[in-house]
């Protein structure tokens, strides 16, 4: 039967496109596999959703929307900067833990071309500039890290942290060890402002 069927349903079929590319990776997913879990012809796939890179834009968004502001909120619960930035990375720690060996969406996107191009999306770039930022003004916001230097250095770090923590999720590490190396992150960002003692 042309055109789409009347079973087909939007939502559903964005929530298993996000699960295809989350657990295969841009590179490891084909259009056929898009057609399939959405069940629908290429034809009326295409008419729907676009190329492959429009869906990934899309899933990307969604996942975006629905998973990463979900924890760059815990960077709202503390008053301390320090404190606020530890607490997101051991929920970022949680969530790998939770979510082996696919890691976390956005951050495996960002170490690997994901468009036609074979170059990393724009849209990664963007995320992951916007993910930054949101980090490194918590620390620098009031009564936290003055120094905008230091700041974006500290946002940094925080950033291959959680970088790191993707990797060991993707590599299959257990939980205990994501959890302990999420806590240990944490504990480095929240204690940086500490002076050394003599």
């Amino acid at each position: 039967m042309a055109g789409r069927p009347k079973s087909f349903d939007m939502d559903v079929a964005l929530n298993a496109f996000v699960d295809v590319f989350w657990t295969k990776g841009y590179q490891g997913t084909s259009i056929d596999d898009l057609q399939q879990v959405a069940g629908i012809k290429r034809g009326s796939f295409y008419a729907a959703f676009g190329c492959k890179d429009d869906v990934f834009a899309t899933v990307l968004n969604k996942y975006w929307n629905e998973a990463t502001e979900l924890g760059l909120a815990h960077l709202k619960t503390e008053a301390d900067p320090r404190r606020a930035v530890a607490q997101f990375i051991r929920h970022v720690g949680l969530f790998m833990s939770r979510n082996t060996p696919r890691g976390c969406l956005l951050l495996t996107s960002s170490g690997s071309p994901e468009s036609e191009t074979g170059q990393t999306s724009p849209l990664v770039r963007e995320r992951m500039n916007v993910l930054e930022d949101r980090i490194f003004h918590t620390l620098h916001r009031q009564n936290g890290i003055p120094d905008e230097k230091r700041a974006r250095e500290l946002a940094a770090f925080a950033l291959s942290c959680l970088l790191g923590l993707n990797a060991l999720a993707r590599n299959g590490q257990d939980s205990d060890k994501i959890l302990a190396a999420a806590d240990h992150a944490a504990n480095a960002v929240e204690n940086s402002g500490q002076q050394p003692a003599n």
